[in-house]
């Protein structure tokens, strides 16, 4: 058996290599014709333009078959603006350009324009599209 201290940095390695693959399976479908929105973390508690919660048994509900609508497909914001993802589910995300760890929050302020898009597992279409705007 490996040490503690080995095997810690073996997960962490192999988190960062998922993160890249995920990364590119969502989070990179763009067209090379639109420009590449921009986003900065903000405090979690801080105003935000946009708020969402996905609530304690979202995933169970996505299970058992259910259509869970969260999130629109499409969100146009203005540069400035914010949004804040409250998960309170025990199941972590991918919501478009951001994965959303169980139990955590979120939060981003768009700085430049442009477009992210990404696969979002909390609404019908399976898309979320956020143009941001000047």
């Amino acid at each position: 058996m490996l040490p503690r201290s080995v095997r810690s940095l073996a997960s962490g390695v192999m988190l960062l290599a998922l993160l890249g693959t995920t990364t590119a399976c969502f989070g990179d479908s763009r067209d090379s014709n639109v420009a590449q929105a921009e986003s900065s973390p903000i405090e979690a508690d801080a105003d935000a333009t946009y708020e969402y919660k996905v609530p304690f048994g979202t995933g169970n509900r996505i299970d058992s078959g259910e259509v869970v609508e969260i999130m629109p497909q499409q969100l146009t914001v203005k540069v400035g603006e914010s949004i804040r993802i409250v998960n309170d589910d025990i199941r972590d995300y991918m919501i478009g350009p951001f994965f959303v760890m169980a139990g955590q929050t979120l939060a981003m302020r768009f700085t430049h324009k442009g477009t992210i898009k990404g696969v979002c597992e909390i609404n019908p279409e399976g898309e979320f599209i956020i143009d941001v705007i000047e």
